[in-house]
Formats: C-alpha cells, sequence, structure tokens
C-alpha cells in the first residue's frame, strides 16, 4: 500500500485507488457486503481520494454507473427490494467488467 500521511491527511496513489474501487465493487458482486454497505462505504472513499487518480474515462464510467445506481437502486423509493437489487447487482457486474478494461 503506497499511503502517505501529510498533517493529518492519507495520500493515496492513483492505483491504489483505483484497486480499491474495483475491490469494493468486487466485494459486493461476492455476497461479502450488501448493496448498502457498499454505498456507505464507496461513497465517501471515493469522495476523499477521487483527486488522486486522474484517468477522466474512470471517473466518467463509474460515476455514470455506480454512482447513478446507488442513487436510483438505494435511495430512491418505487422499486421493489427484489427488482432494485437485480438491476443494482446487474449494473455493477457491468461497471465491474468496464473499470477493469480502464488501465
Amino acid at each position: 500500500m503506497k499511503t502517505q500521511k501529510l498533517k493529518g491527511r492519507i495520500l493515496m496513489d492513483g492505483i491504489e485507488f483505483r484497486q480499491t474501487l474495483l475491490k469494493q465493487i468486487q466485494d459486493y458482486l461476492e455476497e461479502k457486503i450488501t448493496k448498502e454497505e457498499y454505498y456507505n462505504t464507496a461513497e465517501p472513499f471515493y469522495t476523499k481520494y477521487a483527486n488522486s487518480y486522474i484517468n477522466p474515462e474512470f471517473h466518467e464510467v463509474f460515476l455514470s454507473t455506480m454512482a447513478d445506481a446507488c442513487l436510483i437502486y438505494i435511495d430512491e423509493p418505487g422499486l421493489t427490494p427484489e427488482i432494485k437489487e437485480e438491476l443494482f447487482y446487474k449494473t455493477a457486474n457491468e461497471a465491474y467488467k468496464r473499470l477493469n478494461l480502464i488501465e
């Protein structure tokens, strides 16, 4: 892990940032965490460390898939829990595959 501490802040390199986001999605896909747990870890992590990874394509794909999925399938009312889970899983699986292709 290539983190450094600077005046109370932890600095992370971009590769570690990317790997951590992918691991969080993988943990959800492998049913190690729920979609709510995913959201509760991924959102603050992304907010804090997004600037450490300079790759517009990665960020665009992440935000247009996982961030949107969290809003639609976790926060928004309207769909049944089963449908929300199915659609969130499908989105996470597709996002995971796409994000792994981006260096």
